[in-house]
């Protein structure tokens, strides 16, 4: 049997459960006893922290214990009158989250590093033991008041992810759309190489939301369709048709008699399941139907197009008009008196801006023509800089390009309406309102 070496100097007998104690912590600590920047409530922490997977810089296991405990804290907590705060036992954290011990301990000083929550340890530093002293002067658990400290930060970072949401479906819409221009020329090409990569290119751009990474395959799609562009596309040469030789679409057309005047549309007077005279409606009966078509264009404004195609029923505005009801529209135009085809680009940068993607405005231009979609561009962002809201713009937008195709958008209502507004605030009188 082996003797102990009492030569081995003994280790330092060390507490353990002891939390260790940095500069970060102390300051979080420390700022306890300032007044709070901010009383959010519990459910908009919960909607803020949820918006906020990556842009906190936090890891996933870090962020699923914060929202955790977040939810476990009652809404009357967050009020001027309360602190939220938390107990829990690691077993019942784990519990909550799914961790392992040593995962639930990386989170746990992890967050409370980044100063978004405080723990508070028991006498002796003692953690995981449940004390409270004489009056409740101690108390020990977790308290999450530090995200009041921290909400304008939050609320700066869930504006940058907005933003930076929104640049990311505006590139993916626009590779979408220039997917569709490069593979309907490649196949008109027969090349199939540059179609496969468009459709490879398409696919990774749902992989990544990385900005710099989707700016690549935007360029590389743009470079696919200059190529694809400038080459020159075959063409299928007509068959020459000699006296001695008959198409092929010649020999397999047969050949079919008119339609004589006994053969017309059957009208009946009863049901199918039952006899009935079948009256005859031929030749006489068409050519009667036809004149009473015909003379219902007799009226010349009822055959104008733009009266009864275009969403703007005739509406004639300058380039001032616009400019004035949608001041955005001023630091767009290259010039101060724009053309048709200017206000157009312009409201084609507009539209990004106010939400509105790519996509959407595309088929807006292919539904309604460019200048009738930055029209409508024209009226959300003027209605926007008034301060109406406008919730889901980027399906308001395609609603519009919907009524317009179904022909019940009446865009002039609304710039004559914007019209009286401006003049009504600027104290123009009735009579002397010009567009």
């Amino acid at each position: 049997m082996e003797t102990p070496d009492h030569d081995t100097p003994a280790r330092p007998i060390r507490r353990r459960g002891k939390r260790t104690l940095t500069p970060a912590m102390m300051a979080a600590r420390d700022e306890l006893a300032t007044p709070a920047l901010a009383w959010p409530e519990k459910y908009d922490v919960l909607k803020v922290l949820g918006a906020l997977p990556r842009a906190m810089g936090l890891t996933r296991a870090a962020w699923h214990l914060l929202i955790r405990m977040v939810e476990k804290t009652p809404a009357e907590s967050w009020l001027m009158t309360g602190t939220p705060f938390i107990y829990a036992h690691n077993a019942t954290l784990m519990g909550w989250t799914g961790l392992s011990l040593s995962s639930l301990r990386r989170a746990m000083r992890e967050l409370t590093e980044a100063r978004l929550l405080v723990a508070c340890d028991g006498r002796n530093g003692q953690r995981g033991r449940r004390w409270q002293g004489e009056g409740g002067e101690k108390q020990v658990g977790f308290n999450l008041a530090s995200l009041r400290y921290r909400w304008p930060q939050l609320l700066n970072l869930l504006e940058d992810e907005r933003r930076r949401r929104s640049h990311v479906a505006f590139l993916r819409d626009a590779i979408a759309d220039l997917n569709d221009r490069v593979r309907v020329l490649a196949e008109a090409c027969d090349d199939l190489a540059t179609a496969m990569e468009a459709a490879r290119l398409l696919r990774l751009r749902l992989r990544t939301e990385n900005l710099d990474r989707l700016g690549e395959y935007h360029d590389r799609l743009k470079e696919l369709w200059h190529q694809v562009r400038t080459r020159p596309r075959p063409v299928d040469n007509p068959v020459q048709s000699s006296p001695g030789t008959v198409r092929k679409s010649a020999q397999c057309t047969p050949k079919m008699a008119p339609m004589g005047a006994t053969s017309g549309t059957h009208y009946t007077e009863s049901k199918n399941n039952q006899p009935s005279d079948v009256v005859v409606v031929a030749a006489k009966g068409r050519n009667r139907i036809e004149t009473m078509r015909r003379a219902g264009h007799d009226d010349p404004d009822d055959d104008n197009p733009l009266r009864e195609h275009s969403a703007l029923g005739g509406f004639k505005g300058t380039a001032m008009f616009y400019l004035t009801i949608c001041p955005a529209l001023r630091d767009l135009c290259p010039t101060s008196k724009p053309t048709q085809a200017d206000l157009a680009d312009a409201a084609e940068r507009l539209s990004g801006q106010i939400g509105v993607s790519w996509r959407a405005w595309s088929q807006a231009c292919a539904v309604m023509g460019r200048f009738e979609a930055g029209v409508a561009i024209i009226v959300m962002a003027a209605r926007v800089g008034r301060g109406e809201v406008i919730r889901f713009r980027d399906a308001y937008f395609r609603a519009l390009v919907d009524r317009s195709a179904r022909h019940t958008l009446f865009l002039d209502r609304s710039l004559y309406a914007l019209r009286d507004i401006h003049a009504a605030e600027s104290g123009v009188p009735a009579e002397t309102r010009s567009l």
